[in-house]
């Protein structure tokens, strides 16, 4: 009989550690689902700062398509400024702009 109750102490031992270490897991998935719901969020907060940041980056530059570079222009920067403003206007500039 005593054989039996000490089996019985073991087996609820046991149980008791399986138990804790459950409830340690369930905790530390908790924790961990936590934090990837604010690594989601800080991740869309980043991507949308980029997306921002490249847009910026992008507003002020204008492409000039079908205007060849010839031998024949001495100063490039100062033709593409005054195509710029003969073709759209100097009206159409709140500022100078400038030709890098």
């Amino acid at each position: 009989m005593d054989r039996m109750i000490e089996r019985i102490d073991k087996l609820a031992e046991r149980l008791d550690q399986a138990e804790r270490r459950t409830s340690e897991l369930e905790d530390e998935q908790t924790m961990m689902a936590s934090r990837q719901i604010k690594m989601d969020k800080l991740l869309r907060a980043l991507h949308a700062k980029a997306e921002d940041l490249e847009a910026r980056s992008w507003r002020n530059n204008v492409r000039i398509v079908g205007v060849t570079e010839s031998t024949n222009i001495d100063n490039m920067e100062r033709f593409v400024e005054q195509l710029l403003t003969d073709v759209l206007g100097r009206e159409t500039f709140s500022t100078m702009f400038e030709v890098e």
